[in-house]
């Protein structure tokens, strides 16, 4: 490939760090999941600057860090990363960023016209450049680890440094080709088979640019404050500031505290119970203290309760461990909707622990049924039954059969029976905290039908 030939173009990217931090005892210190800066302030967190450039269109990277109090001029950071960045093939003809950064910098364009590079400013809907700039702050939070052995007696923020221009170096040498599609590798190869471009940049004292609102990051989309604690790596010596509770070693020993299941646990399970809960969400966040956001949050994923709230949500919602199997678990008895088709499949396999339950559609043997609602029965071995509610003339009553393992079909009952059934769940739908309570108080009504603990209808 001539070189001549070759239109090089970098993005050229300054942002506060969103996943490292400098603090003042661990040193660098990685956060897993997204944290408001404000928070991180109370962690004793101070913020970082992250410097990129990127070859446009390939996984070829260049960071360079430095403290929010003393940037870094931008042509400092430029010159440096040309001239001792391998990958980059030194400077580019096109050297593009965004347009807060060209408004921060009103002298760059004319300073990099003078080596022959032009300025462009990305456009609004172009999404390569701040794709660009998202990958470099996820990547960031794994370069604290690596070769600490080389750096565990430096400055914090050097061996930081140091650590992403061998990162830098790796990716140039082989990592880029090797871990690359097999499409891009022949273009990754090309690139770097390109002759080092010489920068004649000559940086002036003092800084080039003004930094301002635009460098952080939208805090919108984080979830607002949760708990966090700090970990060592005992692997690699990192330290992390991880979401949720730290775990003291001997817990599983105490046999008075409850157990602590892990957020992605108990989200996925109480995500899947919320969208077949007869109340609106917003009502369950207001039972147990929190809002609705704080709750969407937290079954999403993205931010843990506080404990003490977290077992009242799992009290309200019948979450327990199973006995036999040891496991969280779904443990009613419930009222619920079907609402939509996975979430529906999925409480019915946590109920029956896995599909050991005869549900029967209710039918009363004489007079007419309800004609709003269908009533499943989910008559589980040993547990008192739950019912699922199943507007008539939805889609999800086509599927019953594939979402409910072992579904029997019609079951003609007692009218008194069925109509206890129909007042039952409406009784359940009242309020959050009505329904295992109404449901467990059907089960006592009944008590007289259970044979060889497994519930017989009237």
């Amino acid at each position: 490939m001539n070189s001549d030939q070759v239109n090089r173009e970098h993005f050229f990217y300054v942002a506060v760090a969103r996943f490292v931090f400098l603090h003042q005892k661990h040193g660098i210190v990685s956060v897993r999941d997204p944290i408001r800066l404000a928070d991180a302030e109370t962690f004793g967190l101070s913020q970082l600057l992250i410097y990129g450039l990127n070859v446009a269109g390939l996984p070829l990277r260049w960071m360079t860090f430095s403290t929010l109090d003393e940037p870094r001029p931008i042509l400092s950071v430029l010159q440096e990363a040309w001239s001792q960045a391998e990958g980059l093939r030194g400077s580019p003809d096109t050297l593009r960023v965004n347009r807060h950064l060209a408004s921060a910098a009103p002298g760059l364009a004319a300073d990099l016209a003078k080596i022959g590079v032009h300025l462009a400013i990305t456009d609004a809907a172009d999404k390569t450049h701040p794709a660009a700039l998202r990958t470099a702050q996820d990547a960031a939070r794994w370069l604290l680890n690596r070769n600490r052995n080389e750096t565990a007696d430096k400055d914090p923020l050097v061996a930081l440094v140091e650590n992403a221009a061998r990162d830098h170096r790796y990716d140039s040498q082989r990592g880029a080709v090797s871990s690359a599609p097999a499409k891009v590798r022949q273009q990754i190869e090309h690139w770097l088979a390109l002759p080092v471009r010489e920068a004649e940049l000559r940086p002036t004292e003092g800084m080039d640019w003004t930094p301002g609102k635009w460098l952080y990051p939208q805090e919108a989309s984080i979830p607002p404050k949760q708990p966090r604690y700090f970990q060592h790596d005992g692997f690699d010596g990192g330290v992390w500031l991880l979401t949720g509770h730290e775990q003291d070693g001997d817990w599983m020993d105490v046999d008075d505290d409850p157990i602590s299941y892990g957020l992605e646990e108990v989200a996925s399970l109480l995500r899947n119970l919320i969208e077949c809960w007869p109340n609106p969400p917003a009502e369950i966040a207001t039972a147990v203290g929190i809002t609705l956001r704080q709750l969407k949050w937290f079954i999403s994923g993205g931010a843990d309760l506080d404990l003490n709230v977290r077992h009242r949500l799992e009290r309200l919602l019948g979450i327990g461990v199973d006995e036999r199997s040891g496991c969280l678990t779904a443990l009613g008895p419930y009222v619920l909707i079907a609402r939509k088709p996975q979430a529906l499949e999925d409480i019915f396999t946590e109920i029956s622990g896995g599909g050991d339950a005869n549900p029967w559609e209710l039918l009363p043997i004489t007079g007419a049924a309800d004609p709003s609602w269908r009533y499943i029965l989910i008559n589980t071995y040993g547990s008192p039954p739950s019912f699922v509610m199943v507007p008539r003339g939805d889609r999800i009553a086509d599927r019953l059969d594939d979402l409910i393992l072992n579904f029997a079909g019609p079951r003609s009952v007692a009218r008194s029976f069925y109509q206890d059934v129909v007042a039952t769940c409406a009784r359940a739908s009242l309020s959050s905290e009505a329904n295992i309570s109404s449901t467990t108080e059907f089960a006592r009504r009944h008590e007289q039908h259970w044979t060889d603990r497994v519930w017989q209808p009237e």
